[in-house]
């Protein structure tokens, strides 16, 4: 999509006026107000550079990316309990919540969204990185298909005066970085500070987790590692995630800027769960190749028949009817091939997308089988997972549809510093030197990204 210059002041200048008069007319009462406006000029199908504070979620094959700024409203979970309260908190939301489609937009799918993440187990949070996490951003810049909108959203009871001129700052923030000239490409010396585990100790627990499955423990366990690096120089995210969906268009795409400093990204080909009108998908990913080109071997297949299994007993007590496919499908990705299957279905009326969530997470794709065993044996060998890695990011949009994927082939950065993190699915026929060559092709997937900057 070209992206015209020096469009600032006139579209600007359009908003303000637009928004001035749909405020006057809709303004007041109770609850939150989202006013939606088409802006052509746009031109948005990218994360900008130089934005900070932002959340950024994109499937850039299917033509979709979103981009939130500032928080009309936020909610913040943790504890068995933290779906169920997000869920509550964005239903007590919708029932007071106006939405004005002021050019007609929704029959393309443009709406107000909540954008959230969470992490993979239900404890622990950080000051810098809430469990869970919930936003409805006070801008979300908008593109589907060709067509691109900016949603506004207030509370409803505030200052016209103060929300116009909040708005337009964030407005004025997001057009002037899209019409900023990309960072120039730098490429940079990485160098490996640490790993965590250490290859030993990753090594014997890999040998322990396979001597407990063919004990019949359990059936599978994933086994992760994360490592840290130093560049020669900052890491740019918007540079970087340009440069992931160069390599990985058909993956969905993620940021996320804390407040308190540090910002999460990646590219993930795990879907976890959609709804859509009522229709769920959810991918069982598990099974990979970096080698030989070959995905067919009992190994393989067994890892992700245990993955279709689970995903197809968490979605049957709350979907009328499921298509389960007969054979994976080959997922290429670059260096990496993945066995992929898309178990689709009917939702029951009243299930929502984080009754969807719940069910399906953690899925034995980064969990194991059977869950609750896994999740034992994962807590008693001391595997601890920083952030939201293996968790899920995702949106969900005002009439309640959307999407949570997998937070795979990510990467925290902090200034000059990057971790980095990669899992493998350890079955009976697992071996640990293999499994730990897996982490490393899937490592270097965003290695390679962070060396080039490009």
């Amino acid at each position: 999509m070209a992206q015209p210059a020096h469009r600032t002041p006139s579209l600007l200048q359009a908003l303000e006026t637009r928004l001035g008069s749909l405020l006057r007319r809709y303004g007041g009462g109770n609850g939150l107000l989202s006013l939606t406006l088409e802006t052509p000029e746009l031109a948005f199908d990218r994360l900008p550079d130089g934005l900070h504070n932002c959340s950024y979620w994109a499937r850039p094959a299917d033509g979709l990316f979103l981009l939130g700024l500032g928080v009309a409203a936020s909610v913040e979970a943790q504890g068995e309990g933290r779906f169920r309260a997000l869920d509550a908190a964005f239903a007590e939301y919708r029932r007071l919540w106006r939405e004005v489609d002021a050019d007609g937009l929704g029959s393309q799918g443009f709406q107000p969204v909540a954008l959230a993440g969470f992490a993979f187990g239900q404890e622990g949070a950080s000051e810098a990185l809430p469990n869970s996490r919930l936003t409805i951003p006070t801008l979300l810049a908008q593109r589907r298909g060709e067509t691109c909108a900016m949603t506004f959203t207030c509370d409803s009871g505030c200052s016209p005066n103060k929300v116009l001129a909040d708005w337009l700052a964030l407005a004025g923030e997001v057009v002037a970085a899209l019409d900023r000239d990309a960072h120039p490409l730098a490429p940079t010396f990485l160098q490996r500070l640490s790993s965590q585990p250490d290859d030993t100790v990753w090594l014997a627990r890999v040998a322990c987790a396979v001597a407990d499955i063919r004990a019949g423990e359990l059936e599978k366990v994933v086994l992760a590692r994360s490592v840290r690096v130093r560049s020669t120089q900052p890491f740019v995210p918007a540079t970087l995630m340009a440069a992931l969906a160069t390599r990985y268009p058909g993956c969905i795409h993620f940021t996320h800027f804390f407040p308190k400093g540090g910002v999460l990204l990646g590219a993930t080909p795990e879907s976890l769960v959609s709804l859509a009108a009522g229709q769920v998908a959810s991918d069982a990913l598990a099974g990979t190749d970096w080698q030989s080109g070959r995905l067919d071997d009992e190994k393989s297949l067994h890892e992700h028949r245990l993955v279709v299994n689970a995903i197809v007993r968490a979605l049957e007590p709350v979907c009328g009817f499921l298509q389960i496919p007969a054979r994976p499908k080959v997922f290429e990705l670059q260096e990496l091939r993945h066995l992929r299957s898309v178990i689709r279905g009917t939702a029951d009326s009243g299930v929502s997308l984080l009754n969807l969530v719940e069910r399906l997470h953690p899925t034995p794709a980064i969990g194991g089988a059977p869950a609750r065993r896994a999740l034992d044996w994962l807590a008693h060998h001391g595997e601890t997972r920083r952030g939201w890695y293996s968790g899920a990011t995702g949106w969900i949009g005002h009439d309640g549809d959307g999407e949570f994927a997998v937070a795979l082939r990510c990467a925290w950065l902090d200034g000059d510093e990057a971790d980095l993190y990669a899992g493998a699915g350890i079955v009976a026929g697992s071996d640990p030197r293999t499994e730990l060559e897996e982490t490393e092709a899937k490592l270097n997937a965003m290695l390679r990204v962070l060396e080039a900057q490009a």
